[in-house]
């Protein structure tokens, strides 16, 4: 507990450093693009535990590229570069007989999960509000997590998943639920009485609402990763952060909430 701690408060001071001070948007870029080359290398080592093929090597150097583009701020890019992306990778399916069609789907879906939509967060981070709002995102996937977590440890009895996580509950979920609505109230006063000019300039329905969304999706997003882990037979996706996991133990939830976040912001 007290390592999950501890490497918990770092990853929080890092992310806060790099989305609050002005001047580190490249070096933020450059964190995020780390982030997801190591979690689309740990999603090969899980659906391909075997088979490193030129399809997940052309992925592995697609990915950073991806999301790199989101410095450029303009969404169209990165949707042309995904669809360039995707002819690339169809090109050497097609005419690469050591290929197959469920390592096909397997590098388009990576370049799709760990690409293309990181790539969003780069051009929410550099609009005015995008600190602000990641902020919020980022409390209300991770108090989700953490209060899963502890809930479930405490108060859990009825299995939520048990064929793909036997270790999740229902009173882990709700918990979690709580937890992230909670935070995001917490973050509504600190907006009111304190922060007024840098978190988002909204009422308290609409922080409240937006944590018990994204942590409903995030805990999809747990789902799918712990589906995975379970085909293959395996606990974590790796050991970078001691007492968490890989990189994609930590930002599964994450991964799965933020497209909704972004492209949904606007009309809820």
């Amino acid at each position: 507990m007290l390592q999950r701690i501890i490497t918990g408060s770092i990853l929080v001071i890092l992310t806060a450093i790099l989305i609050w001070v002005p001047g580190l948007h490249i070096l933020f870029g450059i964190f995020i693009a780390c982030l997801t080359t190591i979690a689309v290398w740990e999603y090969f080592r899980i659906v391909e535990p075997a088979n490193t093929n030129i399809l997940s090597i052309t992925t592995l150097a697609l990915v950073p590229l991806a999301v790199l583009l989101g410095l450029l701020h303009t969404l169209i890019i990165i949707h042309l570069f995904f669809i360039l992306s995707f002819g690339l990778l169809s090109v050497i399916y097609i005419f690469n007989r050591t290929t197959s069609i469920n390592k096909f789907v397997h590098a388009f879906f990576g370049l799709f999960y760990f690409g293309w939509v990181p790539s969003h967060l780069l051009i929410l981070h550099k609009l005015p509000e995008g600190p602000g709002l990641i902020t919020l995102f980022i409390t209300a996937v991770a108090l989700c997590d953490s209060g899963a977590y502890c809930a479930g440890k405490l108060l859990g009895k009825h299995a939520l998943a048990p064929e793909i996580s036997p270790n999740k509950t229902w009173e882990g979920s709700i918990g979690g639920i709580v937890f992230s609505a909670i935070g995001t109230f917490v973050l509504w006063i600190l907006h009111k009485a304190i922060f007024t000019q840098f978190l988002p300039a909204q009422g308290i329905v609409f922080y409240l609402k937006w944590g018990i969304i994204l942590a409903i999706l995030s805990q999809f997003g747990d789902l799918l990763e712990s589906r995975w882990k379970r085909e293959a037979g395996i606990k974590d996706s790796g050991t970078i952060f001691p007492g968490h996991g890989g990189v994609l133990d930590r930002c599964d939830g994450m991964l799965f909430a933020f497209p909704f976040f972004f492209y949904l912001i606007k009309f809820l």
